[in-house]
């Protein structure tokens, strides 16, 4: 089986895809969720969950199972939360998630169970760390729509880079492109890298006009 988009993308930091971004004048960085672990890392496309509080605290709402059950593999999740100061997310929903071959989280609210996530493989992107419970305070108003975090549209199949410096989003209909537009800047920097091992100082790379 051929590589994918999905697998190109693969290759590149958060950064890189940054870079092919702007140089597309597309704005995908989100700036409001940070990694569990520095560690992890996710990439792959989107699915997509929107939060609302609960009309009556403290009722039986449709969370968590009508987030759980949306679990698909080589998927990344990501949720439009009800705010950094209640949980979305936790240990178990991590461990269930992993079993059903998430790629990964990006949550733009609250999450639990920091310890276990750090010690665990399943990546983590969100707002905030809290102890409260989402439970009977949130309902999933909306699967596989487009939402918005951090002033960033999400849609279904777009494509999610997380690591340790941050979040981005490379829109579907652009994905080929910004590819090879990263594939571009990755040797580039490469270049820029050996240079500088090898003794180059800030003329030899400001001569030989390079960016970084």
């Amino acid at each position: 089986m051929g590589s994918t988009v999905t697998d190109t993308f693969e290759m590149f930091d958060s950064s890189i895809v940054s870079d092919a971004l702007d140089r597309h004048e597309i704005d995908g960085v989100v700036n409001s969720v940070s990694p569990a672990h520095p560690d992890q890392t996710a990439v792959g496309r989107a699915h997509t969950l929107r939060f609302e509080l609960a009309e009556t605290t403290g009722e039986d709402t449709n969370f968590p199972y009508a987030m759980l059950n949306e679990l698909l593999a080589d998927r990344v999740l990501v949720i439009d939360g009800a705010g950094p100061e209640i949980s979305c997310w936790g240990g178990n929903a991590s461990r269930l998630a992993a079993n059903a071959g998430v790629n990964g989280i990006v949550v733009d609210g609250g999450f639990r169970d920091v310890g276990e996530i750090r010690n665990g493989s399943f990546p983590v992107f969100g707002a905030a760390p809290t102890p409260r419970t989402g439970q009977r305070r949130v309902t999933i108003e909306a699967v596989g729509e487009p939402i918005e975090i951090d002033g960033v549209t999400v849609a279904p199949e777009d494509v999610i880079v997380a690591d340790a410096t941050g979040v981005v989003v490379v829109p579907a209909d652009e994905a080929a492109a910004v590819a090879d537009t990263a594939e571009a800047i990755l040797e580039e920097e490469l270049l820029v890298e050996a240079k500088i091992e090898n003794g180059a100082l800030v003329e030899d790379l400001q001569r030989d006009g390079h960016d970084f």
